[in-house]
């Protein structure tokens, strides 16, 4: 292995284990930095515009996690593939999640309103891609060998293709989209909530109607919470010890 591809991999390996809380200090950041535009009657285009291309990433993450294998697909903050996801959307392309996780973060800055900060996000969720996907694929390289060979070149990294396609080997898990995308989800609408109650007190200089944000975002929190105490019950009573 040369040393170029070594600190690549090294690199990636960093960004793989921080890779759900990697974007939300740099929105906060880019937040900082830039400035949301005022489009006047063109802010709710945008606004509806940017929901919509998060609500199709997290479509796409809740299509590949419900139909992934277990011990896949997860959140931990290493590499593991306990079996190789290669039909249904894994069929389409290789990296559904990444595409998925571009889309709603992509979309949550778009609704920000600032053609500077959707660039500079987007460029770092690009580079930040970039290298975990490298490290992932040496990772599936090493584990699985030609079979994975064979997959990858039958299925682009990113650019979606049907010439291969195969249906869904395991039937579609909501139990594990409740329990796996919960923070996703959670962070997405939360996000999305706390852009449009910065862009009002920006845009009028005061929240006129307070509420309209505190009763979505309380039963936010609430679901969030449910849905870790369920999962947590769940889990300690599967293991005891």
């Amino acid at each position: 292995m040369n040393s170029v591809l070594n600190w690549k991999l090294k690199i990636g390996n960093f960004l793989f284990k921080h890779r759900s809380f990697t974007p939300i200090p740099l929105i906060a950041l880019v937040f900082i930095i830039f400035k949301p535009v005022d489009l006047n009657e063109k802010n709710i285009i945008l606004n509806l515009g940017g929901l919509f291309i998060s609500i199709l990433g997290e479509t796409i993450r809740i299509i590949a996690v419900g139909f992934s294998f277990t011990g896949t697909s997860g959140r931990e903050t290493f590499l593991r593939a306990d079996a190789l996801n290669t039909t249904g959307i894994y069929a389409i392309v290789r990296n559904p999640l990444y595409i998925g996780n571009f889309f709603m973060f992509t979309g949550i800055v778009i609704v920000f309103s600032n053609v500077f900060a959707v660039l500079v996000f987007a460029l770092f969720l690009i580079l930040q891609y970039y290298f975990i996907i490298l490290s992932e694929e040496n990772f599936l390289t090493k584990k699985y060998g030609e079979s994975y060979e064979t997959y990858c070149s039958q299925v682009r990294r990113i650019l979606p293709t049907f010439k291969n396609y195969k249906g869904n080997q395991n039937p579609f898990s909501l139990k594990k989209v409740i329990f796996k995308e919960n923070d996703s989800i959670f962070n997405m609408l939360m996000m999305l909530l706390l852009v449009l109650l910065y862009k009002e007190r920006i845009f009028s200089g005061q929240i006129f109607q307070p509420i309209l944000y505190i009763i979505p975002g309380g039963i936010l929190v609430t679901l969030y919470v449910m849905i870790k105490i369920i999962k947590k019950r769940g889990t300690a009573k599967h293991n005891p010890y």
